[in-house]
């Protein structure tokens, strides 16, 4: 069976867009990854046949940093370039991260087609360097800072996981809220739900609330109109999904293209730390679309300025859509697929 690699690290939106790819080539490829060193890496690709390789991030303040990285990444490109020469892959796709640099720098150098995946409005540095020698780029959004009007960019969305989908939103005795921060957490939103919880709500509210390895705290809510639980992790995006009328959550590519899908109305307060400010455009993109409610809340304000802005949200009557169940059409896994086995064949 022929062999390809995705290479992917880090992040849960990373990790899982490079599963996803994964899981719609398995038929017909022999399917490794290559990822880092990182908590994410091993966790989420501990059941899978990865590699995992020592590359380091090249941003950074610290000139000495910088080159000692790029030592160690010089390194990690001559083990890549070795692996490649023995298993003689038919491409390589990068979706995310700084463990694609080597890895289809490397594939590059041999001949053999590389293909990145951009999930954010605002490319990452990794993957402005990959677009210039990258075979085709596949973008989540229409438009991407730095791919405007470039024939090898081809928009087909993000992809996610398989059994994400759109079900019906039925409206109960409880608004049921989806809380979480990505997969490892927010310490920002975390805070913010723990002042909404002290605050006085007088509808019945459910909130189930993912904050992150290490981070549950046992809270006891006094208020009898609210009924929460807390989880280090969700497991069944999907399933949460379903149960939800209400998401509260970053704005990480993954996270907006598993909205697209379900469609339910969600806050989103952008990762105020994230590079080149590109949650805050992710979830700008979302908004401008105008396929569901989308509400964005002020990420450079304090904790205690969002619970008072969520509170007033919470408080006003959150419209509900129970719409039969919609067709998203073809999942851009798919559509990725036969992009690039088009662009091999030819």
């Amino acid at each position: 069976m022929k062999k390809i690699f995705i290479a992917a690290g880090g992040t849960g939106g990373h990790i899982n867009a490079a599963l996803s790819m994964g899981e719609v080539f398995q038929k017909t490829y022999e399917v490794k990854y290559i990822t880092g060193e990182r908590y994410l890496d091993y966790q989420l690709f501990k059941d899978k046949k990865s590699i995992h390789i020592k590359a380091r991030p090249l941003r950074s303040n610290n000139p000495l940093l910088i080159v000692k990285n790029l030592i160690i990444n010089c390194y990690v490109f001559l083990s890549l370039l070795t692996l490649f020469l023995k298993t003689k892959p038919e491409f390589v796709i990068g979706a995310g991260g700084y463990v694609c640099g080597p890895s289809l720098l490397g594939a590059k150098l041999l001949g053999t087609p590389i293909f990145i995946i951009e999930q954010n409005a605002v490319m990452g540095l990794t993957n402005r360097i990959l677009s210039k020698i990258s075979n085709l780029i596949f973008t989540n959004f229409k438009e991407t800072k730095g791919l405007v009007n470039i024939p090898k960019v081809i928009t087909v969305g993000n992809p996610i996981n398989s059994k994400i989908k759109y079900t019906e939103n039925i409206e109960e005795e409880y608004l049921k809220v989806l809380v979480f921060g990505g997969s490892l957490g927010a310490t920002q939103i975390n805070e913010m739900i723990l002042e909404v919880l002290n605050k006085k709500i007088n509808k019945k509210i459910y909130i189930r609330h993912q904050v992150g390895k290490n981070n549950l705290k046992n809270i006891n809510v006094v208020n009898e109109n609210i009924k929460y639980e807390e989880f280090e992790y969700f497991n069944d995006m999907d399933l949460q999904y379903e149960w939800s009328n209400l998401i509260i959550a970053r704005a990480g590519a993954s996270t907006i293209s598993e909205l697209r899908v379900v469609k339910r109305p969600c806050v989103l307060i952008p990762y105020p730390a994230a590079t080149d400010n590109h949650q805050y455009y992710n979830a700008i993109e979302l908004l401008n679309e105008k396929n569901f409610p989308v509400t964005i809340l002020d990420h450079k304000k304090s904790t205690a300025q969002l619970a008072q802005d969520m509170y007033k949200y919470l408080k006003e009557e959150i419209k509900i859509d129970n719409s039969p169940s919609k067709d998203v059409g073809e999942s851009a896994s798919l559509k990725i697929k036969k992009e690039i086995e088009n662009y091999v064949r030819n």
